[in-house]
């Protein structure tokens, strides 16, 4: 019989989190992760299995919950299966304990089809729940710009917003700020939640440190989208506005857009002025 550490551990590492190979060891049989020439199971003491794979699966649960209270909610009766579903089917590869929970959405949309036909909503609920983690654990550093009044053409062909690095665009087919707001109120959710096309912007707050989320409206979605994709100024911003305004007033959709840069601004999603060129 040949052993050694990586198999050792690999062995371990099987009976603690797949409950099929636990159940084979328990039971008496050698688990399948266990080859013939190598099967040292007998020496492994199965009241420490069952104690590691609790501690392993509690742990798990209370991370998954944490992250996904509103996925939580709604899958109640079925939660402790699905995640136990989830962690055999998508095996954490990162020493980030967080990072084990990110491959929910997915997990939901190509494992579940018959809950997301119940509930069409449920991986776009887990991705947002998710990336407000990700956004507060981000490693990126937002850089500020210059702060520069906004009050004549020269600025805003001179200048160009600088755009909070710390951001995530989602373009949601279901209201799902809404419906997150309806679960933490206890409010009861419709039978079928109807979709509503929505735009956010999900960052982190520069001073707090914590995700903020907005919802942006067409025209806003596509300027900030604009601006993510590299520098651009402000006279170029408010020129992409009023032509894709189709036959709105060119003078109102001017003001619309400098009222717009202004509470991008105010809101921290841009954080001051860089000049261009």
């Amino acid at each position: 019989m040949t052993k050694n550490l990586q198999t050792i551990e690999q062995t371990l590492s099987d009976l603690w989190t797949q409950e099929e190979a636990r159940t084979r060891f328990l039971s008496g049989s050698r688990p399948d992760c266990v080859g013939e020439d190598e099967d040292f199971s007998h020496e492994i003491d199965p009241r420490g299995v069952r104690l590691y794979a609790s501690l392993i699966r509690h742990g798990r649960h209370d991370l998954m919950k944490s992250i996904y209270p509103g996925c939580q909610k709604i899958l109640s009766r079925q939660w402790n299966r699905l995640v136990d579903k989830y962690f055999e089917t998508r095996q954490p590869a990162h020493f980030n304990l967080n990072k084990a929970a990110s491959a929910f959405s997915d997990f939901l949309r190509v494992d579940c089809p018959e809950l997301v036909a119940r509930h069409g909503f449920l991986p776009e609920l887990a991705d947002y729940e998710w990336i407000e983690l990700e956004i507060m654990e981000s490693d990126a550093r937002e850089i500020r710009g210059e702060q520069v009044a906004l009050d004549n053409p020269e600025v805003f062909n001179a200048y160009g917003p600088v755009l909070n690095s710390v951001l995530a665009i989602r373009h949601y087919q279901y209201p799902i700020a809404k419906l997150v707001d309806w679960l933490k109120d206890d409010v009861r959710l419709p039978r079928r939640v109807k979709k509503d096309a929505t735009n956010l912007a999900i960052y982190r707050d520069p001073d707090e440190f914590y995700a903020r989320f907005l919802e942006l409206g067409d025209a806003a979605s596509r300027v900030v989208e604009r601006v993510a994709r590299g520098p651009v100024s402000y006279a170029e911003l408010i020129t992409m506005a009023v032509t894709e305004s189709g036959g709105a007033d060119p003078q109102e959709v001017v003001v619309q857009t400098l009222e717009l840069f202004e509470q991008l601004h105010e809101r921290c999603l841009f954080l001051g002025s860089q000049k261009m060129g």
